[in-house]
């Protein structure tokens, strides 16, 4: 049954001059006269059966009745306009993918490549950010999201199961003659903020106590990236996983010391809301890195 629908300028004119307090500013916004702008409120008053404003010398005042109608049709607006920009703005033969920064230039870069030769009638648009994306608000097809894969609003399909690894330079261990996980305790620990393991990874694998634990050397990196890039250099020992280092494992410049892998109830899963279906283009970026996903063995290389 449809239901009866308000006027859509009207909401428009309502919802700017909640914002502005003024239908002059609205009537700016809006590129109309502060009259128009007056006059399609008046409509929704009548629509509605109710005042919206105490409207007074200089003065306008949103009711109690009209904040609490702005307040439940503002973010209804919003996702109209962000939709409709997302739609004007996109074309049929483009896709968005957003992922971590780390993931973007640790394990997608050196394989995007391949997917262009294959496709260059796609245009692909990499949104590399570490807040996750908001499908709802953002022109964004698909995501990779290191979470446990429960979001009944989402399709998720697993790419790489996560385990906690600590990994060093080469010179970094053979300096310290690193051969069992207490000596740790001497060596400067490399915290990423995406990964704050150490003391579990510590606690498990090693007999220093929580004190002695907390005497250790630390540096910390906001991203993951910079806290690889200081263990290359040999500054110290990072904890990270073989799908982030897999360039860095063939090449050499980072090792395993210890075999001791700590797993995570988090993982990488591709993602995308199940309604409205995936566009043609989007179905083929996400074939696409699934086959990439199942080409990494235990260790994560390639």
């Amino acid at each position: 049954m449809h239901r009866p629908m308000p006027p859509l300028r009207a909401l428009v004119a309502f919802e700017a001059s909640v914002r502005h307090a003024s239908f002059k500013q609205a009537a700016d916004e809006l590129h109309i006269t502060p009259g128009a702008v007056s006059q399609q409120v008046q409509k929704l008053e009548l629509w509605l059966g109710y005042p919206l404003f105490l409207r007074q010398v200089r003065q306008l005042q949103v009711t109690d009745r009209g904040m609490k109608y702005f307040s439940r049709i503002a973010p209804a607006l919003e996702q109209i306009s962000a939709a409709s920009e997302a739609s004007r703005k996109r074309s049929s033969d483009s896709v968005c993918l957003s992922l971590s920064q780390t993931l973007a230039a640790k394990w997608l870069g050196p394989r995007l490549g391949d997917f262009v030769s294959r496709y260059p009638a796609i245009e692909v648009h990499i949104n590399a950010s570490n807040t996750p994306v908001d499908f709802q608000r953002e022109a964004v097809d698909l995501a990779i999201r290191h979470f446990d894969g429960k979001d009944p609003a989402l399709e998720a399909h697993l790419i790489f199961d996560d385990e906690v690894r600590l990994l060093c330079s080469p010179s970094y261990r053979d300096s310290f003659e690193l051969e069992c996980a207490d000596q740790l305790s001497g060596v400067t620990l490399i915290v990423a903020s995406p990964y704050p393991f150490w003391d579990d990874w510590l606690a498990r694998f090693t007999s220093i106590d929580a004190a002695a634990r907390k005497q250790i050397t630390t540096m910390h990196f906001d991203q993951t990236l910079l806290a690889i890039d200081a263990a290359k250099r040999g500054q110290g020992v990072v904890l990270s996983n073989g799908l982030l280092v897999q360039e860095e494992l063939v090449r050499g410049e980072l090792v395993e010391p210890f075999a001791y892998r700590l797993p995570l109830d988090k993982s990488y899963y591709l993602v995308y809301p199940g309604h409205p279906p995936l566009s043609p283009t989007a179905c083929i970026l996400k074939n696409w890195l699934l086959a990439q996903a199942s080409n990494v063995n235990m260790d994560g290389i390639i």
